[in-house]
């Protein structure tokens, strides 16, 4: 008895579950239709009898490190090489939006741009000042459809699209930039701002991206007035003499325009309170902020804003892509539709992206597939000097860098930055310093390479470095700061083999490149080699020399490119002499600057000739403990 009173209470208690359930089922479908009562699903709810089914999926492994996604789980990212890195990623698939995006050639992102077109088309058309700067088309059918990239009727000669009459040609017109910050950033992008184009700008926490993107925003402001005010003055005295349009037709034909920096991580008075102490200018500039994307969308569509800016990518996001904002289909997505907006109005887009702690810009590699340019702001927190440097660029060369110091009024370009890395420099016989010149990409810079070379004489205290059998000996410390570790190794490696001999692998090691800038440059070989031997050798190198060289496995100077480029830069900076590769030197280039030009063919001769002893010959006396 007492167990068949069990089961009936199992079982009413079951039904009774499962008739809250009925109804709790009934009013989720009755809520879901209510909202979605336009939009066909092909959700299937879980029956009362336990038969469980969830909504259509489609489900892809995505790498989390550079973004690429598989059909099948793989240990090792077939793209990256990156271990354990796959996770499963879950699409809903929508019956009722999949023609139009097939037809869009994209997904939530194609989605977001077409709706944002379609209700722009329902407004009345006014150009703004920004068809005046950028030769903005705002009349033409949006190609959205179609892709980001507007079809063409039939395959066309590249000399035909080159012409100076093509309507084409006008379009790929860059757009300069006013002022000494606007030039460094030129120089970055390649000589100026391109229609249509894609711009991330990455970098660490704190370093300046919103503030240098605040100032672009102030200068485009400004060209973009400065623009309208001439063309209503040409308009208007043109309209004296044909009298075709009336004054408040010129009037509203350059209304709006400017720049629309829309934030999702600051509000409008932040905003508004940073610009005000940059002292950024305030004539055509609009602040926005917002993290849903189809409201960015829609204020560009209401304001034809002849830029935009967006900040950052990683804290918007869109309602039809799956995912929390910054993750890697919210970040796909919504560059797509950035892209869209930005190929198919001729406006450029700024967009921000974050960081990961190993340097990378957060979420999927396919965003700086996506955009046009990718820049990095390099600095560190300690100092104020801060570089823009090219990694993607379509439209030019990313050998270019700029150099900034960042000031109360945001970051301030530095007209010589020869004279800011040298300009603290400090010569001494204790300091084991020697200045070299680098090339980034049209630009010639000083810097200043240091080294100290600290001998482990309690280990190693015979003459060669034996040890001395008093027990284990810790392995010898190597650091590098701005410069490759392992060009570091090779150079050690070098100077071991056919300079100094072997002792000098006993020795902590630490190099340091004055300023704060990264070298990638193989010609700074001989400077580095040159700063390690005179702190291992405890002689100073000559104040008024400067080296520069690539050095080979087999301890030989190889010669640079642009020598007399450089030798020209070590002039300007006051130095008299420059030890060089003996290949690839031009003496009459030094003779026009009053230079000294001193050739040599191995690294064993730099280092006999500036310090003024031959290592292999001369017995260097081990310091021995006392």
């Amino acid at each position: 008895r007492a167990m068949l009173s069990t089961s009936v209470l199992s079982f009413s208690s079951s039904t009774l579950v499962g008739g809250v359930n009925r109804i709790r089922t009934e009013h989720a479908i009755a809520r879901l239709q209510n909202r979605n009562k336009n939009i066909s699903t092909s959700t299937t709810i879980r029956a009362v009898g336990g038969s469980s089914s969830s909504a259509k999926t489609k489900q892809r492994y995505l790498c989390q490190e550079c973004g690429e996604d598989y059909s099948q789980w793989y240990g090792q990212c077939p793209g990256c090489k990156a271990w354990d890195s796959m996770k499963i990623f879950r699409e809903p698939i929508s019956n009722a939006n999949a023609s139009k995006r097939g037809k869009s050639g994209g997904g939530a992102g194609a989605a977001a741009a077409q709706r944002a077109q379609s209700s722009s088309n329902n407004d009345a058309e006014l150009k703004s000042s920004s068809s005046l700067i950028f030769n903005r088309n705002n009349n033409r059918r949006s190609t959205v459809g179609g892709g980001w990239v507007s079809d063409s009727n039939a395959p066309r000669a590249l000399k035909e699209v080159l012409k100076p009459e093509s309507k084409n040609s006008k379009n790929m017109r860059r757009v300069p930039l006013p002022g000494a910050l606007g030039s460094e950033i030129e120089r970055v992008l390649g000589g100026g701002v391109v229609p249509g184009g894609l711009v991330l700008v990455g970098g660490d926490p704190g370093v300046g991206k919103s503030t240098i993107l605040l100032q672009l925003a102030g200068l485009l402001g400004k060209e973009a007035t400065e623009t309208a005010k001439k063309a209503r003055k040409a308009t208007t005295t043109n309209y004296d003499k044909a009298g075709e349009e009336s004054i408040e037709e010129v009037e509203a034909l350059f209304s709006g325009g400017g720049v629309l920096y829309a934030s999702g991580e600051e509000s409008v008075e932040q905003v508004a309170s940073r610009a005000e102490r940059m002292e950024i200018n305030q004539d055509g500039v609009y602040l926005y902020s917002a993290t849903r994307l189809e409201n960015i969308l829609d204020a560009v569509n209401r304001l034809e804003p002849s830029a935009l800016v967006v900040d950052s990518i990683q804290t918007v996001f869109l309602e039809d892509a799956t995912g929390s904002p910054g993750s890697v289909s919210q970040v796909r997505e919504c560059a797509t539709a950035l892209l869209h907006a930005a190929k198919t109005s001729g406006m450029p887009v700024f967009i921000v992206g974050h960081v990961t702690k190993s340097g990378d810009i957060a979420g999927p590699r396919v965003l700086e597939h996506i955009v046009d340019v990718v820049l990095y702001l390099e600095g560190d927190a300690d100092r104020a000097v801060r570089i823009l440097r090219g990694h993607k660029n379509r439209y030019g060369s990313t050998d270019e860098v700029g150099v900034f110091q960042m000031a109360d009024q945001g970051l301030v370009p530095v007209p010589s930055p020869s004279a800011l890395f040298l300009g603290e420099r400090i010569i001494s016989d204790d300091v084991s310093a020697a200045p070299t010149v680098t090339l980034q990409g049209s630009r010639p810079f000083m810097l200043e390479v240091q080294a100290l070379c600290n001998d482990r004489s309690s280990s190693y205290n015979d003459e060669e470095g034996n040890n001395s059998g008093s027990g284990m000996v810790a392995p010898a410390v190597r650091t590098a700061v701005g410069l490759k570790f392992e060009r570091m190794q090779l150079l050690l490696a070098v100077l071991a083999k056919f300079v100094l001999g072997r002792r000098v692998q006993r020795n902590d090691i630490f190099v340091n490149i004055v300023g704060g800038l990264k070298l990638d440059d193989p010609s700074t070989d001989a400077a580095v080699a040159m700063a390690i031997a005179s702190s291992f050798l405890e002689r100073p190198l000559p104040a008024d020399m400067c080296f520069f060289g690539e050095v080979g496995l087999g301890g030989e100077l190889r010669p640079v490119m642009q020598a007399e480029r450089r030798i020209a830069e070590a002039s300007t900076m006051g130095f008299k002499r420059v030890l060089m590769p003996f290949t690839g030197a031009n003496e009459e280039a030094g003779k026009k600057q009053g230079m000294e030009i001193i050739k040599c063919n191995t690294l064993a001769e730099a280092v006999k000739v500036a310090l003024g002893l031959d290592p292999r010959k001369n017995k260097i006396p081990w310091k021995k403990s006392k």
